[in-house]
């Protein structure tokens, strides 16, 4: 019964290892139809004039300090795997001030610099065959 214990706390702390904070990634599908991938995703900052076929939404979250070119690279890494030609990005973004902590282990105060939790969702689309 002893040695099933370090399989235990191994697969306890393997199980929290894959809770490590990174981004979280949502994704909704907006169409039943299934597109081959695409290689090239364009990220457009709000809706285009050509016509286009909404796929899915995608929501990223990241914890603060992350790269807010990280988030946007995996929300265009996901609209690629979903057959989509472009992204209409919105940006959701929180700051957080910068703070001022006291260190109990030290017993003085330390400035805590402001962070960005970066927060982006977008709307994966496909042009319409007419647009082409």
């Amino acid at each position: 019964m002893k040695a099933a214990k370090p399989y235990l706390i191994i697969t306890a702390l393997l199980g929290l290892a894959g809770c490590a904070a990174g981004p979280q990634v949502q994704v909704s599908a907006l169409s039943s139809t299934h597109y081959a991938p695409t290689s090239l995703v364009e990220t457009l900052s709000k809706a285009p004039d050509r016509p286009y076929t909404a796929i899915a939404k995608i929501h990223a979250e990241a914890p603060s300090g992350t790269p807010s070119a990280q988030v946007i690279a995996i929300i265009e890494k996901r609209a690629a795997a979903l057959g989509a030609d472009a992204v209409i990005l919105h940006n959701e973004s929180r700051s957080t001030p910068a703070q001022v902590q006291f260190n109990p282990s030290g017993g003085n105060y330390q400035n805590l610099p402001p962070q960005i939790t970066p927060i982006y969702s977008g709307e994966a689309i496909r042009w319409s065959s007419d647009a082409k």
